[in-house]
């Protein structure tokens, strides 16, 4: 009897689940339950990703010419090997300095006069960083927030106005888990992640209402610990919560190859929620984390 109560309720909770996740998909993208796959032609599309020459980055660009979609680099570092550039024109690279508003106008010019304009916009690029909130330096700061936040305003300031003219173009975001959860050696990284999400519903907001424009698509993603450069002094504490890039690199191009707006949360599921939770709780779970962010573990990068 007591074991039929229990199934009763895990079937409940987990039709709850599927109901929720149903309705957050159909208001992620516009009210509408498809994607539109009609308008997108991937052999003939262009996709931005900034940071695409190493670590998550690379592994897009890998997906994206998997599918025939060329690709424009948009980094300050030369493409790694990592990248699979079979000396096609499918993957070019534009060196550029993403914290630079002039860098990033120069570069644009330069690939739009090259291929056109892009459908695509991946802004991805991002760097990690082990100071206290005390002992970051301004130059730091200021390269930290430039990149992992600023360069998103001066990249869709620069590609959008072509892809509202068309009414056709996705906008993808790189955030991090670490947008939940402030830990410990890296408020500043954490921060920036954090205004990501503001900064996404905002623009999904002005496309729907300001430039009637809900054709774009667009997308934020959350990556949960992942093997990159970025953090590699904790991977000897994280084992298996590790993810590879090119994991979460496959999940982000197959859901812009769905055509679909959306949130892909590549961590605990119930992380988006914290947030909501008693503050008691919330602070046992920042504890719990203390010991990857302290002692010689202090390159945090979620």
């Amino acid at each position: 009897m007591i074991l039929a109560r229990v199934l009763k309720w895990v079937l409940a909770a987990c039709l709850v689940l599927d109901i929720n996740s149903l309705l957050n998909a159909w208001a992620e993208n516009r009210w509408m339950f498809t994607g539109d796959k009609s308008s997108w032609h991937w052999h003939k599309e262009l996709a931005v990703v900034t940071g695409g020459s190493h670590g998550i980055g690379a592994a897009v660009v890998n997906q994206l010419t998997s599918h025939g979609v060329k690709v424009a680099v948009l980094d300050i570092q030369p493409l790694s090997e990592a990248v699979q550039n079979d000396g096609s024109s499918l993957v070019s690279f534009y060196q550029c300095d993403l914290t630079s508003r002039d860098a990033v106008h120069r570069a644009a010019a330069a690939l739009r006069s090259d291929h056109g304009s892009p459908s695509i916009l991946i802004n991805n690029a991002g760097i990690g960083n082990s100071s206290c909130i005390l002992d970051i330096s301004p130059k730091l700061l200021q390269t930290l927030v430039g990149l992992n936040l600023t360069s998103h305003w001066y990249t869709v300031q620069e590609f959008l106005p072509d892809m509202i003219a068309k009414k056709k173009g996705h906008v993808m975001a790189t955030s991090s888990m670490a947008g939940f959860l402030g830990l410990a050696g890296g408020g500043d990284y954490a921060a920036t992640k954090a205004d990501l999400i503001a900064f996404h519903e905002s623009l999904t907001q002005e496309l729907k209402h300001r430039y009637k424009c809900p054709q774009i698509k667009t997308s934020i993603v959350y990556p949960y610990w992942t093997r990159t450069h970025l953090n590699v002094t904790i991977q000897k504490h994280l084992g298996t919560l590790l993810k590879e890039p090119e994991d979460i690199a496959e999940i982000m191009v197959n859901h812009i190859i769905a055509a679909k707006s959306g949130q892909l949360v590549l961590g605990p599921k119930l992380a988006p929620l914290l947030r909501g939770t008693p503050m008691w709780l919330q602070e046992l779970v920042r504890d719990s984390q203390a010991h990857i962010v302290t002692g010689d573990a202090t390159s945090a990068v979620l």
